[in-house]
């Protein structure tokens, strides 16, 4: 089976978040990834290889890397990249984990990060508002390292994730707040991470009172919210595990 040009048109495009939508695809970049996404269970439309390494890869459709290069987003391309369909997700209403809200992220490395953060500590979906970066961007898939095949993301108004969720406990990061260390969180939690630059939004900080802190001894200002998500996320595991 061969790439069609209209086919190529449409994967080239996916660069761009409005046409990675209006298909439902995203691009797959890389063999290690890509290996990832064919032991999952989304759909695969097509996985395309550099005619090199066909004697490796029979079962992939060859073009050349010219071919690849257009789709591609990076500035070395892959050998190997794959056209996935965008899944279906749905909120899981009997999640017995603490739930993570994302709130505005805007680096797709740092989003993908979180990503893979959150299912090396087994949580299985996460929420984003809406203003935050998309979760299929390229960036982001390559810093899942394959994660984002098995974490579900949901683009929602945090106000429509509480109405989900009315029983559940709101806590938000903050660089002056409680120590986490001293917090006791329970499983029925919402866990609001902020911004890279700013924290958690104003609007969100009016209606969560209980804050959260990384306790740190050194000089630095902050941490990256991607080391940051992934300190929180140790401590929440330890609480629940103590809890069950």
């Amino acid at each position: 089976m061969a790439i069609s040009r209209n086919d190529l048109k449409k994967f080239s495009s996916l660069k761009r978040k409005t046409k990675r939508h209006e298909h439902d695809l995203f691009v797959v970049e890389g063999e290690k990834i890509c290996g990832e996404l064919h032991k999952s269970n989304l759909k695969i439309v097509i996985t395309l290889a550099n005619s090199e390494l066909k004697s490796i890869y029979p079962e992939y459709t060859m073009c050349s890397q010219k071919d690849i290069s257009r789709i591609s987003s990076l500035k070395s391309p892959s050998n190997v990249l794959a056209i996935c369909k965008i899944p279906k997700n749905e909120i899981n209403l009997k999640n017995e984990k603490p739930l993570i809200f994302l709130d505005n992220i805007s680096d797709p490395g740092n989003l993908g990060t979180i990503i893979r953060t959150l299912d090396w500590f087994g949580f299985k979906e996460v929420f984003c508002s809406k203003e935050s970066v998309d979760s299929y961007n390229n960036k982001t898939v390559m810093a899942s390292m394959g994660s984002i095949f098995r974490i579900q993301t949901h683009y929602i108004e945090f106000i429509e994730l509480q109405k989900l969720f009315p029983n559940h406990d709101l806590y938000r990061t903050s660089i002056k707040g409680k120590n986490i260390e001293d917090s006791e969180i329970k499983p029925n939690s919402i866990i609001v991470i902020g911004n890279e630059s700013i924290g958690v939004s104003d609007k969100l900080k009016k209606i969560i009172p209980n804050t959260l802190t990384i306790p740190g001894n050194g000089q630095a200002e902050s941490l990256n919210v991607s080391v940051a998500s992934g300190i929180i996320l140790n401590e929440l595991v330890k609480k629940i595990n103590l809890q069950m």
